[in-house]
């Protein structure tokens, strides 16, 4: 994960070089919260543009059948693109942007999204912790959670970690050297091994992540570093890992043998989330879109075709319990509701960065 000021460094870059921001060099929220009555007509079409994620069938064909509104989807590879397209004429074309977290917070800081109108998206009080909240937009004031992805634990059926925990996965790395595999990506290890010992993941203190450096000290030994280190013990034949740090969106159909779970200290969940940007010009469409995204049916059958999480805890009892099983769609509560959203100091991804440096010299 980066880190925001990486997120809106990059972003900065993209819109300066297309020489516009919105329409003119700042965008203005050109509603505001109370802008919809509800005796206002509700438009007969609504464009949606969704970076990195697919807009479910289920939900567009449940949405023109409640409303009779018209669906009209473009798609685009990331972020990054998302946004050239906004500033490249998109500002005034689009209804809806299903975006990450980064880039929520940078159109939320430079006023390129609306403010929802609350009273129209009564469905906003159906989230539960962890997804009723946000750290770049507090209070859910501009956006609405769509999708998440987390980061937890692959694990094949032989491993006896006796319970499902970050504690339990350093310590089989300890066990079973050679055995245990971590991506090379600091934030992540970092942000677990923080998490195992009772820290926040995004902690950026000093005391902090000198209590997770050394313990990472003390199992980076029997850690494999995927394409960067490999305990001297891990042959090229060596049977493959028993357990391993992964994002749960390569685990909704794991191999054979092998589950997901997230840890019950929790893990760090990457959210996406629609929103209306600026100047969207079927604004009641839009508001209309979200509240039928926060319908348990809808997102239950979304969850179904696409099997991605869904935020709406409520979704899970209408889904196949073999899907419900499946913790890469389905996390335990108390496990999700123990993770976060993080998001990185400047200072703590440098310390990140230097722990890192020092681990894998």
């Amino acid at each position: 994960m980066r880190t925001r000021r990486q997120f809106l460094a990059s972003a900065g870059l993209l819109l300066a070089g297309t020489g516009c921001l919105g329409r003119g060099s700042s965008s203005v929220e050109t509603f505001g919260s109370g802008f919809i009555s509800k005796d206002q007509p509700l438009e007969k079409t609504v464009a949606i543009l969704a970076a990195g994620s697919q807009v479910p069938e289920f939900a567009i064909s449940e949405f023109h059948e409640r409303t009779g509104v018209t669906v009209h989807v473009e798609t685009t590879g990331t972020d990054e693109s998302l946004l050239l397209r906004l500033a490249a004429g998109g500002y005034g074309s689009f209804d809806v942007i299903m975006v990450g977290a980064d880039s929520l917070g940078y159109l939320v800081d430079s006023k390129q999204v609306e403010p929802i109108a609350r009273s129209l998206v009564p469905g906003l009080s159906l989230l539960q912790p962890p997804f009723n909240d946000s750290p770049e937009d507090g209070g859910l004031r501009h956006d609405v959670p769509a999708w998440y992805d987390m980061v937890g634990v692959a694990v094949r059926d032989a491993a006896t970690l006796g319970e499902d925990s970050w504690a339990a996965f350093f310590t089989l790395a300890e066990r079973k050297p050679g055995r245990v595999a971590v991506p090379d990506r600091p934030d992540d290890v970092i942000g677990a091994a923080l998490v195992s010992l009772g820290h926040a993941w995004d902690a950026d203190s000093s005391g902090d992540l000198n209590d997770a450096e050394t313990r990472l000290q003390e199992v980076f030994p029997g850690l494999h570093v995927i394409g960067r280190h490999a305990p001297s013990e891990l042959k090229p034949t060596a049977a493959p890992p028993l357990a391993q740090l992964v994002r749960a969106r390569a685990y909704r159909t794991p191999p054979a043998g092998t589950s997901f779970f997230l840890p019950s200290e929790g893990g760090a969940l990457d959210v996406r989330s629609y929103a209306i940007p600026a100047y969207a010009p079927h604004p009641v469409a839009a508001h209309a879109w979200l509240q039928n995204w926060l319908q348990p049916v809808v997102e239950a059958g979304s969850m179904s075709e696409l099997q991605l999480p869904v935020p709406l805890t409520q979704a899970r009892a209408l889904i196949d319990p073999t899907l419900a099983a499946n913790q890469a769609i389905c996390p335990p509560i108390s496990a999700l509701q123990a993770s976060a959203q993080p998001v990185i100091s400047a200072d703590g991804e440098a310390a990140r960065q230097q722990i890192w440096a020092n681990l894998t010299a």
